[in-house]
């Protein structure tokens, strides 16, 4: 399909899901799928937080990610051809979650209510919706384009 070739990893490789191959170029893919609500991802793997006590200090995004690492978000439809594809940097997504976990926090006086320790995370559908289908990233990444 749009003449890149794709190979899954049978074990676990961290950050790599698929490999994407043409032009004699190759593109590392994390995928991430879900059916209902949204994602959800420990806010720590992304962004720097401090804790002081309870309260919590967003300190700002974890810069020795790989910020070019592509995701591809795959919203699983109800029926063939109902599925949503939302492809982005991981800088991209680090931003998201900052922006999302910082104000969430800020609603809260950066305590969490029900447990003040976890740094648990959601990315909503609606936080992804400028990345839908977009192939071209991983088109470009690939010398297509």
């Amino acid at each position: 399909m749009r003449g890149i070739v794709a190979t899954a990893f049978a074990g676990n490789v961290p950050d790599i899901d698929i490999l994407a191959y043409a032009n004699d170029t190759t593109v590392h893919l994390q995928v991430k799928a879900w059916r209902t609500g949204s994602v959800h991802f420990n806010a720590t793997r992304f962004i720097h937080i401090d804790f002081e006590g309870d309260r919590q200090i967003v300190r700002g995004l974890d810069d020795a990610l790989d910020g070019e690492l592509v995701y591809v978000f795959v919203k699983i439809g109800d029926g063939a051809g109902q599925d949503k594809y939302f492809i982005l940097l991981q800088r991209e997504l680090q931003a998201i979650i900052l922006q999302n976990y910082g104000a969430w926090l800020d609603k809260h006086n950066g305590v969490r209510p029900r447990n003040p320790q976890t740094t648990h995370c959601a990315v909503e559908m609606t936080s992804l919706a400028q990345f839908e289908n977009n192939w071209g990233l991983i088109e470009q990444r690939c010398g297509m384009s």
